[in-house]
């Protein structure tokens, strides 16, 4: 007859590990799991850095190849500078947002992993 259920003693199972436990061991498992999260907020990174160089770096040249623009004026003042300065600040807003919100889900996403 077995014993009662109160009274087995529980083994450690052996083989399957969870990924809280891989990363907190660092075993080679753990340093997929972090390379994995990592190379997703490099891409991220990547992806934002090139968006604002694409969207600032064009705004200048744009301004650069039509000479015409310096003599606009807006208010006194030129309308390069116009475009220039006014749609920086809510590209950096949209861009900073929508980074902020992709990393917390890359975070989010990595953490659901872990708890498995």
């Amino acid at each position: 007859m077995s014993p009662a259920p109160s009274s087995r003693r529980l083994l450690p199972r052996r083989g399957l590990r969870t990924p809280r436990e891989e990363l907190a061991e660092a075993t080679t498992h753990g340093h997929v799991y972090l390379h994995g999260l990592q190379r997703a907020q490099l891409t991220l990174s990547l992806l934002a850095l090139i968006a604002f160089g694409a969207i600032f770096g064009v705004l200048p040249v744009a301004i650069y190849l039509l000479p015409g623009l310096a003599r606009v004026r807006l208010l006194q003042v030129p309308i390069g500078l116009w475009i220039v300065v006014v749609p920086m600040l809510p590209a950096f807003v949209a861009i900073g947002w929508l980074y902020a919100r992709r990393a917390d889900a890359l975070d989010d996403s990595f953490r659901e992993a872990v708890e498995r």
